[in-house]
C-alpha cells in the first residue's frame, strides 16, 4: 500500500513537469513569434514606404494636429527674431532673448545688446552677434559662455560640436578678418584677408581644420577660392597656416560651406554642390535641373534636392532626395503637394505646404506631419525640437 501510494505521488510530480514543460515551450515559441513579427514589420518598414506611410499615420500616430501642439502667443512680430537649437526654440524680442522648451515653457532668459541678430548653433552650443555691429554672446545649453565686443563689423559667424567659434568681421584696415575662439572665448588665432571678402566659413567637427570661401570682388570676373587653414599651426604661424587651396570655376558662385561627417567639406554652389578634399574638387550633383525649386547641405551627412511634379492642378507632388554625401545613397520621400518653404539642419529637414509641414529625416523617413489651420510664416529647427511659427503665436514640437 505504500508502494502505491509512492508511485501515485510520483506520478504527479512527473505529470507537473511536463505541463510546466509545454508551458515553456509555448511561451518560447510565443516570443520567437513576437519577435518575427517585429523583424518582419522593421523590414517592411525600411523597404516599403506605402506601408511606412500607413504606420506612420495609423500606429505610430506621427500625424499631428496644430492644436495638440504647445504654443506661446506673440504680441507683436515688429523685430522679433526667432532661432532653435539642441532642446530649445529661441525667441529674442526688445534685448531679451528666451528660451523655451518643447512644452512651450520658459527655461532661461538673457539680456543682450542684440536688435538685428544672426546667429549659429551646433549641438548645445549657441552664438548670437549684432550683425554689422561688435557685440558676440555664446551660449552652451542653458547658460552664457562668454560675451564681448570685437574689432570691426560682423557678416558670419559659426561654432562647431565642441564650441570652437569663427567670426567674421568687415570695416577694418583689411576687407574681411577670421578670428577663431576656443571654447572658453580664448583666441586661438586671426585669418587676415587684404583683398577679398568671405562668403561663408565653417570650422571641422575635431577642432583640426577651419575652412573658409574668399571672393574677388575687384575685377570684372567674380573669382572665389575656399581655402583650409590647419588650426594646429595656425597656433604657432598663422600666415602659413593654409593647407589646402580649392579654385572654384568662375562660372560658379559659392553660397555654403558646411562639414559633414568625417570632416568631408560640401560646397554648395549656385549651379553645382562640390566635395572638397585633399586639394581635390569633386563635383556631386550639378543643379541643373528646372524641377529642383530647393537645394541645401545644412545637413550632418547628407544634401537634399526638392523636385516639383506636376501632372495637373489636382496632382502635383514633391520629391526629396537626399543624398549621403560619402557613399551617394539615395533616400527619398514623396509629399502631396508643392513646397511653400524648405528648412534644414543637422538631421531634419522641414518642408512647409503653407497649412503642413513635414518634418524628414535623412533616411527619408517621415518624424512628424502637422497640419495647421493658420498660413505658416515660418519654421525653426534642431534635431530635437521645433518652433512653427505663425503670425501671432509659436507652435512648440519635439522631435
Amino acid at each position: 500500500m505504500k508502494l502505491l501510494e509512492y508511485k501515485q505521488f510520483n506520478n504527479s510530480d512527473e505529470n507537473q513537469e511536463k505541463s510546466l514543460n509545454k508551458k515553456k515551450v509555448i511561451m518560447a515559441s510565443s516570443a520567437a513569434v513576437a519577435v518575427l513579427i517585429i523583424i518582419i514589420l522593421i523590414i517592411l518598414y525600411s523597404v516599403n514606404p506605402s506601408f511606412r506611410n500607413f504606420m506612420d499615420a495609423h500606429v505610430l500616430f506621427k500625424h499631428l494636429d496644430e492644436k495638440n501642439l504647445a504654443y506661446i502667443n506673440i504680441e507683436s512680430d515688429e523685430n522679433f527674431y526667432t532661432y532653435a537649437y539642441y532642446n530649445y526654440v529661441v525667441a529674442l524680442q526688445n534685448n531679451n532673448l528666451t528660451l523655451y522648451n518643447s512644452s512651450g515653457k520658459e527655461v532661461a532668459s538673457f539680456n543682450v545688446k542684440v536688435s538685428s541678430p544672426i546667429f549659429a548653433a551646433q549641438d548645445n552650443y549657441l552664438v548670437v552677434a549684432e550683425k554689422n555691429q561688435q557685440k558676440v554672446y555664446v551660449f552652451k545649453d542653458k547658460r552664457l559662455l562668454w560675451q564681448k565686443d570685437v574689432d570691426g563689423q560682423v557678416s558670419r559667424i559659426d561654432v562647431n560640436e565642441n564650441g570652437y567659434v569663427c567670426v567674421v568681421v568687415s570695416g577694418t584696415s583689411y576687407k574681411s578678418v577670421i578670428t577663431t575662439y576656443s571654447e572658453e572665448g580664448k583666441e586661438v588665432f586671426k585669418t587676415f584677408l587684404s583683398n577679398t571678402v568671405v562668403v561663408d566659413a565653417d570650422i571641422s567637427s575635431d577642432n583640426n581644420y577651419l575652412s573658409f570661401c574668399e571672393m574677388d570682388l575687384s575685377g570684372a570676373i567674380i573669382e572665389s577660392k575656399v581655402k583650409t587653414v590647419s588650426i594646429e599651426k595656425a597656433k604657432q604661424d598663422p600666415a602659413n597656416a593654409i593647407i589646402y587651396t580649392y579654385e572654384i570655376p568662375t562660372n560658379s558662385l559659392v553660397t555654403n560651406l558646411e562639414y559633414h561627417e568625417k570632416n568631408e567639406l560640401i560646397c554648395l554652389c549656385d549651379n553645382k554642390i562640390c566635395k572638397l578634399k585633399d586639394g581635390n574638387i569633386e563635383t556631386i550633383a550639378e543643379l541643373d535641373d528646372r524641377s529642383v525649386t530647393f537645394c541645401g547641405i545644412n545637413l550632418s551627412k547628407s544634401f537634399f534636392q526638392l523636385k516639383e511634379n506636376k501632372f495637373g492642378i489636382n496632382n502635383q507632388k514633391s520629391d526629396i532626395e537626399i543624398y549621403n554625401t560619402s557613399n551617394k545613397k539615395l533616400s527619398s520621400y514623396t509629399i502631396d503637394g508643392i513646397a511653400k518653404d524648405v528648412y534644414a539642419k543637422d538631421g531634419v529637414i522641414a518642408v512647409n505646404l503653407g497649412n503642413e509641414v513635414y518634418f524628414i529625416n535623412e533616411k527619408g523617413w517621415l518624424i512628424k506631419k502637422v497640419t495647421t489651420s493658420q498660413e505658416i510664416n515660418g519654421i525653426v529647427i534642431s534635431n530635437n525640437i521645433a518652433g512653427i511659427i505663425f503670425r501671432n503665436k509659436i507652435a512648440f514640437l519635439s522631435l
